[in-house]
């Protein structure tokens, strides 16, 4: 790019907050080794000073592109910088204080040098941030995960949909369940949480649900005492804003809860009593199922049989006693 497009682009293209894409395609554009990390922070004029306070040569003289050459190599491993969102000002401020400590130091060492103990001072007070907390799958906006990009000079926010999968949940007529709107990662104080029902719909269509109650003094959790089958969703965040949706899918049986904690406790009983008996020797299933057929309805016979005689003391259900007693009872 020719000095006078830049002089004419300077006068016709006022500075302006809205116009920050276009400046920096223009920093870029005049200066295209530069690594973009550098141009987050002070414009490039001010690493052209930097080269000629150190060297004494203009622009074009070989000793500044020298200069402007070991500049934009020192600046390269800036590239992997990120930064929590909130530490923008202080990588600002450490790059800042790194080309100053350049620039006095330009009497003192080697240009090779100081550059290397600027990279060194910058790495080391990186390492004192804080560290960003990672983003944690499958849903939601999570602010703070997000991060700054010195390569790129953006912040940039964890790639997931607001919507959490449909999550099922199984439950009778008479169950009482509680929901939770727990996310798994910070999310900001005092955020509005709205409770919502799809009668009869597994869907994440928002335009389908209704709000419903949910309790002011825990408004994470919603109690529901007679589930109906639907989805429920729970909107955490501002409706225009929101950080994160959950919805459960209520798969809901016309059976009791008694009953099947009936039918647990009998199968409970039923597998304790086979773990206490001794391992039988390998019978092919089909046979093993014929023969506790068989056993339990024998079973069956003997118990009806005893039962008839002590409640038959009229006739003989086995009874071994002496002649006069035979007598007395054939002559009733």
């Amino acid at each position: 790019m020719e000095w006078w497009s830049v002089a004419l682009m300077l006068m016709l293209v006022p500075w302006h907050p809205r116009n920050r894409g276009f400046w920096l395609w223009v920093l870029m554009s005049c200066l295209p080794e530069v690594h973009p990390c550098l141009l987050c922070f002070g414009p490039p004029i001010q690493r052209a000073r930097l080269c000629r306070d150190i060297t004494g040569a203009s622009v074009n003289d070989p000793r500044h592109k020298k200069c402007h050459e070991a500049l934009v190599e020192a600046a390269k491993p800036l590239a992997s910088i990120t930064v929590g969102s909130g530490q923008r000002e202080e990588l600002r401020d450490i790059i800042m204080d790194a080309m100053y400590f350049i620039e006095d130091q330009k009497d003192k060492k080697p240009l090779n040098k100081s550059l290397q103990e600027a990279v060194n001072t910058i790495w080391t007070k990186l390492s004192l941030l804080g560290k960003v907390p990672a983003c944690i799958p499958p849903c939601g906006f999570q602010p703070a995960a997000r991060v700054f990009q010195c390569a790129t000079c953006r912040f940039v926010d964890c790639q997931f949909a607001l919507d959490c999968p449909v999550q099922d949940l199984w439950t009778y007529t008479d169950e009482t369940i509680v929901l939770r709107c727990n996310v798994p990662f910070p999310i900001p104080t005092g955020l509005p949480i709205t409770w919502m029902f799809a009668p009869n719909l597994r869907t994440q269509d928002m335009t389908l649900f209704k709000e419903l109650k949910g309790n002011p003094e825990k408004p994470f959790s919603l109690t529901i005492e007679e589930p109906a089958l639907g989805t429920i969703a729970c909107h955490l965040g501002e409706l225009s804003k929101p950080i994160i949706r959950k919805f459960f899918y209520l798969n809901v049986s016309e059976g009791s809860v008694e009953e099947e904690k009936g039918l647990q406790a009998v199968f409970s009983t039923v597998l304790h009593w086979l773990d206490d008996k001794t391992p039988l020797p390998h019978i092919p299933t089909m046979g093993l199922a014929l023969a506790v057929s068989s056993m339990a309805f024998v079973l069956l016979l003997v118990a009806i049989w005893q039962c008839l005689c002590v409640r038959l003391t009229s006739h003989r259900c086995g009874y071994q006693g002496s002649s006069e007693d035979s007598k007395s009872l054939d002559s009733v």
